[in-house]
């Protein structure tokens, strides 16, 4: 029959004054291997006091190695489980500081310390701080016990999360989390809802900065459309960017649905304005290339309806298109990104260019393309 024995049930165990010596020494290592030796009931004020003092000498003495041996990690989180230092602000930061400089030296070994960091992170996942250090040294490993939104969904439920959002791989994470939300929604739900439910107030203006700047300049497809929606729910657009979003909408990759119908009605509107399509044509002149897949769509159907909507309505952009389209071909003047017009040959090699083109440019851009 096994039979456990407690550490003062020998004689050989510290007591307080044992205790009490090895702390007036300094001797930090010897007194943590035997604080636990008083018992429970004996661990009054100077013993939870003696034990914050001589664990913060050893966090100290860890934090000036680099790397922080394994060893001492282990030791400091070992130590973390105390009641005591666990309750201690100053010990849970050094504790904090510590994991994080050892974590990320050790997941760029050849072989990473996944399983150090998975402990580290089901020991305590409440700091803010430390999960965004967490995600940031695995942000680019696909080997990562974690996804970033998991390290990373805490953090951006906080006040500070106005700091973490202005980091340019947290918005990434955001921006996919959202998208995928965006996806999933119901014809019923609230966009609004969901976004507050997933980030602090404190985040919406640098997730309105993002959303802005991917309309203008998407990453990859469906960037303007969400954030599009971003700036709907959140109160955010103006009318402004509701005729540029819905008129490069219709340019682009418009499908059946509520937005292609916002949009067809939208530049009906704009062709009552000749102010709104002054500014929109100077907020498109500012894409390169210039949208235009509807130009070229294999949807005949589709391509005729939109391209005589826009003759009516917008005539104006097509004049810019045509013009910019027969500037790159005759080589007049200089484009540093290429083509801006990369479906141009499509409309005027197609029935419909006599329609909505000016007869001019089809004959220029002819003109050029026999040369």
């Amino acid at each position: 029959m096994l039979i456990c024995q407690v550490p003062w049930a020998f004689g050989s165990a510290y007591n307080l004054a044992d205790l009490r010596v090895l702390a007036l020494e300094g001797s930090h290592h010897e007194f943590l291997n035997h604080a636990l030796d008083v018992r429970p009931s004996e661990r009054n004020e100077e013993w939870r006091g003696m034990a914050v003092k001589m664990a913060l000498k050893f966090a100290n003495e860890t934090l000036a190695l680099n790397p922080v041996p394994t060893k001492d990690f282990r030791k400091i989180e070992e130590l973390y489980r105390w009641p005591a230092l666990r309750q201690n602000d100053v010990f849970k930061a050094r504790r904090m500081e510590i994991g994080v400089r050892y974590l990320r030296h050790c997941t760029k070994a050849e072989a990473p310390c996944w399983e150090d960091l998975t402990k580290f992170w089901k020991e305590d996942s409440s700091d803010p701080d430390m999960a965004v250090s967490l995600a940031e040294m695995v942000k680019d490993r696909s080997d990562s016990p974690y996804s970033l939104w998991t390290l990373l969904e805490g953090p951006l439920k906080t006040p500070f999360s106005e700091f973490y959002c202005k980091k340019p791989f947290v918005m990434n994470t955001l921006w996919e989390k959202l998208g995928l939300d965006y996806l999933k929604l119901s014809s019923e739900g609230n966009f609004l809802s969901k976004i507050e439910e997933t980030i602090h107030s404190d985040c919406f203006a640098s997730l309105v900065t993002e959303s802005r700047k991917r309309i203008e300049t998407p990453v990859i497809s469906g960037d303007r459309e969400l954030g599009f929606e971003i700036l709907k729910a959140t109160g955010s657009s103006d009318q402004k960017l509701k005729d540029f979003f819905y008129t490069v909408y219709l340019l682009e990759h418009p499908s059946q649905g509520e937005i292609m119908n916002l949009a067809w009605n939208n530049l009906t509107e704009l062709g009552k304005s000749s102010e709104r399509r002054e500014k929109t044509l100077q907020e498109l002149k500012n894409l390169d290339p210039l949208p235009d897949d509807i130009m070229g769509s294999i949807d005949l159907t589709k391509r005729r309806a939109i391209l005589r909507h826009f003759k009516s309505n917008f005539p104006e952009y097509f004049d810019f298109y045509s013009e910019q389209c027969v500037s790159y071909y005759s080589g007049s003047k200089k484009f540093l990104k290429g083509n801006p017009t990369m479906k141009c040959q499509d409309l005027m090699n197609s029935d419909l260019a006599s329609e909505v083109l000016p007869d001019s440019k089809i004959n220029q851009f002819k003109s050029v393309k026999k040369i």
